[in-house]
């Protein structure tokens, strides 16, 4: 597997997992009481929660270095094609996962 095959698939992890809580969020407003106060929190809620999932790419480690990758694994998280390195020690996205990674 690539590291953009492991990027892809972390980001894929991360939007199951966003689109649930949202799912859930949802149907639990859906059934809370008209009160305006409550109505905010959730939005407030489900603002966090999709503004979390979306900047937790930005933490994902690069399999060589450990560090992490930042913008570059936004962009391929996202599905960008481009041609991307990892800004600390430069290796592509289309290279092969080191073996010790355990991702």
């Amino acid at each position: 597997m690539t590291i953009r095959g492991y990027l892809r698939r972390r980001s894929d992890r991360y939007a199951w997992g966003a689109s649930i809580f949202l799912l859930i969020a949802g149907v639990l407003m859906g059934f809370a009481p008209g009160i305006l106060g409550i109505r905010i929190v959730f939005a407030v809620l489900i603002c966090v929660v999709a503004a979390a999932a979306f900047l937790s790419l930005l933490q994902v480690p690069c399999p060589n270095c450990q560090k992490a990758m930042g913008w570059d694994a936004l962009r391929v998280g996202l599905g960008s094609r481009a041609a991307v390195h990892c800004p600390h020690c430069g290796i592509g996205v289309d290279s092969e996962l080191p073996g010790s990674f355990k991702g």
